[in-house]
């Protein structure tokens, strides 16, 4: 659109100066001129709205700038850490898997500070990983549809996250520290009023995507896997893909987090990438696994095993567990993923070359630099 506004401007300016060439100097007749040009013209309807979107992208595209390799030392085959979290609670959390109140404050904050920065499941899915040169993407997961993860509460006509959830909480967060980012992907089960409390699940599951988060597949009613036949699995995928696709007409559900982390068995897991329920299709391209079930590599790298995505407990005190793996990260930097900034070209050292699946890049260039010592 800003490109024919362009165009048609030129035009007019060239009509300009032929019409100043042939001696039009009596300033009476301009407006005349000038009306029979616009006539002649069609000056096409540029809005406020559409200008601003063509410079946001012409920034948006100056914003890639060449990095100094070597001090940025990117390795975009490196760990990106996919954090699981279950319900938040105030005090005495009754396992690994839950995370107080104030735990959740304190892991953002030590993300924050020490270079880490949330990005959706999509990118993570799509390789579309732009967080800032230097910096290590992480993305935040919350299972099983818990109230204290994520509900509403109605307050003066309208919805809002119920206090001290997890939603509450990232949504303050970011509200302060705006560079970090707001995402994180919630898998739902079916049967247990998913983010019980105000609203409709309809209401409920808009406000997480309005508002930058996700939400996805984890069974109907949080089901053993491995002890089911090919009937059962679909059933407990296709019921949850259905529910949600109902609520969200043409979002993209393509993630799914096992519940207990226990996949099927062998000759069944090819009913977690596709299977059909009641009539209708689903069809997935990652499964998450209860902890570090392998190393947290990311898609471009040959070791990346899409049905066996690991995942670190969101807890401190646990060997495996995110205190473990944030306390290894600083005695061990070089194996962090580190962004060069640049979604479109995947950065490696030298030495990790021989790690890059070549085939998972598609237009995206592989840019291999040597470290100086």
């Amino acid at each position: 659109m800003y490109s024919r506004f362009k165009h048609s401007l030129a035009f007019i300016l060239i009509l300009s100066t032929l019409f100043a060439l042939t001696g039009c100097t009596n300033n009476d007749k301009m407006p005349q001129e000038e009306q029979k040009m616009d006539e002649r013209v069609e000056i096409p309807d540029i809005t406020e709205q559409e200008l601003k979107e063509d410079e946001d992208i012409n920034e948006e595209k100056e914003e890639i700038v060449e990095i100094d390799y070597q001090k940025v030392r990117p390795n975009e085959l490196g760990h990106i850490m996919i954090i699981m979290y279950h319900g938040i609670v105030e005090s005495d959390p009754p396992s690994p898997y839950q995370r107080t109140v104030e735990g959740l404050k304190e892991d953002l904050e030590y993300l924050y500070e020490n270079g880490y920065r949330p990005i959706s499941m999509r990118d993570y899915i799509d390789n579309n990983i732009s967080v800032e040169a230097g910096y290590t993407p992480v993305v935040l997961t919350f299972d099983d549809g818990i109230r204290s993860s994520f509900s509403l509460i109605e307050e003066n006509g309208e919805f809002k996250p119920t206090p001290d959830s997890a939603v509450d909480i990232m949504n303050k967060f970011y509200e302060e520290h705006p560079d970090f980012g707001r995402h994180a992907i919630f898998y739902i089960n079916g049967d247990n009023d998913p983010f019980a409390g105000a609203g409709t699940f309809k209401e409920r599951v808009e406000y997480l995507i309005n508002n930058g988060y996700e939400v996805s597949n984890h069974t109907y009613s949080h089901a053993h896997l491995s002890e089911l036949e090919e009937e059962g699995i679909q059933e407990q995928i296709g019921k949850v893909d259905q529910m949600i696709k109902e609520a969200l007409p043409g979002y993209t559900v393509d993630s799914f987090s096992y519940p207990f982390g226990e996949r099927p068995k062998e000759e069944l897991r090819h009913l977690v990438e596709k299977g059909i329920y009641n009539g209708k299709e689903y069809s997935y391209k990652i499964g998450l696994r209860e902890g570090p079930s392998g190393p947290f590599v990311p898609i471009n790298h040959i070791q990346f095993d899409p049905f066996n995505v690991p995942r670190v407990r969101g807890s401190r005190g646990e060997e495996g567990d995110l205190g473990w793996y944030l306390e290894y990260y600083e005695k061990h930097p070089e194996y962090r993923y580190i962004s060069d900034g640049n979604p479109n070209r995947i950065a490696v050292p030298k030495s990790q070359e021989e790690n890059v699946n070549k085939d998972s890049l598609g237009d995206k260039e592989l840019y291999v630099y040597e470290i100086e010592e």
